[in-house]
């Protein structure tokens, strides 16, 4: 009996420590797969494409609540593109659609465009502010950046509602055959450790949705999580292709 208490102790020992080792390898892994998600970004993985042209959009829009004193349209946005180091200067224009009213300011510099516009939506009665602001060139991959400054302002100004859009698209001369659309797509996921949600890798409309830790926002589609959408479109016209890496879901 004593013997036999004396294996059963030494197994309980052997088994204690390989499921402590097997704890330590799970941490391990899990500490690791951290530092690999906090190390990816967007814009990390757009630099493997090496494209002929570049170009970068970013979009946030939110509810504006007017004080009950009421508030000048044009202010707001000057003020709004002041706070983002745009300098707003010459006229706005003004449009008006079914439902809604428009405030519009318009600036082109070099190898930027920026859209500051307030709308009104008369149903809901409510104010929404949109920003977007493209750059194109090697300055493409900065308006990750200028995303979170947009962000920070949206919160600033009392914005709520807020969403944001970033688009990085590299252009290519040609059409690129179908497997090498599915080799740049591959690596770009994996760059950024995502995951496919919904896949359609046809050459009509190619596009691949997915989801990574390594990215914060994300919508929700039918119970799944998205934040990565890469999209690729062949312009016969120009003969070219686009290949674009937006998160989480383009303006295309």
């Amino acid at each position: 009996m004593r013997k036999l208490w004396k294996m059963n102790r030494k197994q309980r020992i052997i088994l204690g420590g390989i499921a402590v080792a097997l704890m330590l390898a799970v941490a391990f892994r899990v500490i690791t797969e951290r530092a690999f998600l906090a190390q990816a970004s967007i814009e990390g993985a757009f630099s493997l494409l090496h494209p002929k042209e570049s170009e970068g959009t970013v979009t946030v829009t939110g509810r504006y609540l007017p004080p009950p004193y009421g508030f000048a349209e044009e202010k707001l946005l000057k003020h709004f593109g002041e706070q983002i180091g745009l300098v707003v200067e010459g006229e706005f224009r003004q449009a008006e659609f079914d439902g809604r009213r428009e405030v519009i300011y318009e600036k082109t510099a070099a190898e930027a465009h920026s859209v500051l516009k307030l709308v009104y939506l008369t149903e809901e009665d409510a104010y929404y502010l949109c920003t977007e602001i493209t750059l194109s060139g090697r300055n493409a991959v900065q308006v990750s950046y200028l995303r979170k400054e947009l962000l920070r302002t949206a919160e600033k100004t009392g914005l709520t509602e807020v969403s944001a859009t970033l688009e990085l698209c590299g252009i290519f001369d040609g059409e690129i055959p179908l497997s090498e659309k599915d080799a740049l797509t591959d690596n770009l996921l994996s760059e950024l450790y995502a995951q496919p949600v919904y896949e359609n890798r046809q050459n009509n409309y190619y596009t691949v949705y997915a989801y990574t830790g390594a990215v914060e926002d994300y919508i929700t589609v039918e119970q799944n999580k998205i934040n990565v959408q890469v999209f690729i479109d062949y312009d016969r016209n120009m003969d070219r292709t686009e290949v674009v890496l937006a998160s989480p879901l383009g303006l295309r």
